[in-house]
């Protein structure tokens, strides 16, 4: 065989570019699994750290943290046409129970939204976790936002995943400025909800609704907004659940 023929050249070079390509591909599908999985445990700890289950930067084994998110975490489905809550703990049961809604009026194709709750030690109610997302100034912010079992006051907000700039817009991650939300209050003494308010700057100490803002972010007036933007859309989202008693 002529190694030096065009024609060995060129089979040789296909021949490489098959089995790398074939290689390459074998390894994207591994790698996908391995990052989904990875994006949905950074997923569950931001829900938990919301909830009050955990702190940032918990060092216990991810076997164990995942057996907590099991065990005290539970999926359930909202009917925001009513603040009822469905039957399932899916996301494939929301989209079946949305296509069903769907088919007898297509304004209600979203009807049916997914919402996490926190549970005590013994199965009580602890915390409501409600998804939260918008804009800031560069991206779309993912985040939760949990409040305590009376449907008013905030027990954390968390963020996990944005391209906000670092030490401006980035600060949503900051446990200094999400400790802030705990405890403010999203409901008015009518029981209306107002959501909480990012301010531009600092609250002062004598304002008469602090209980429903807090600071804004330094620097980061655009993203500042947006959060609070998103914050109360998505309260009024889920608005008939949350005044359901």
């Amino acid at each position: 065989m002529n190694t030096n023929s065009n024609s060995y050249v060129m089979a040789f070079t296909i021949g490489l570019c098959v089995t790398v390509s074939s290689v390459l591909a074998v390894l994207a599908t591994e790698l996908k699994e391995t990052q989904l999985a990875a994006a949905e445990f950074d997923r569950q700890k931001n829900v938990m750290m919301a909830a009050g289950l955990i702190e940032r930067g918990d060092l216990r084994p991810r076997s164990e943290l995942e057996a907590l998110y099991e065990k005290r975490v539970k999926p359930i489905i909202v009917d925001t046409r009513d603040g009822s809550v469905a039957e399932g703990n899916s996301k494939e049961q929301v989209a079946a129970l949305n296509d069903k809604a769907a088919e007898a009026d297509p304004k209600d194709a979203n009807a049916f939204r997914m919402i996490e709750t926190g549970l005590t030690e013994d199965g009580k109610l602890d915390a409501i976790i409600l998804p939260v997302s918008g804009k800031g100034l560069w991206s779309t912010l993912y985040g939760y936002l949990a409040l305590d079992a009376d449907k008013n006051h905030v027990k954390g907000i968390q963020f996990y995943k944005h391209g906000e700039t670092p030490g401006l817009g980035g600060e949503v991650e900051n446990p200094k400025w999400t400790s802030m939300w705990k405890g403010k209050e999203i409901l008015n003494d009518k029981g209306e909800l107002v959501s909480i308010t990012v301010k531009k700057g600092k609250i002062s100490a004598s304002e008469s609704d602090k209980r429903h803002a807090v600071d804004g972010l330094a620097g980061a007036t655009i993203t500042s907004k947006g959060v609070g933007k998103f914050v109360l859309r998505d309260l009024r989202a889920f608005g008939t659940y949350l005044q359901k008693k």
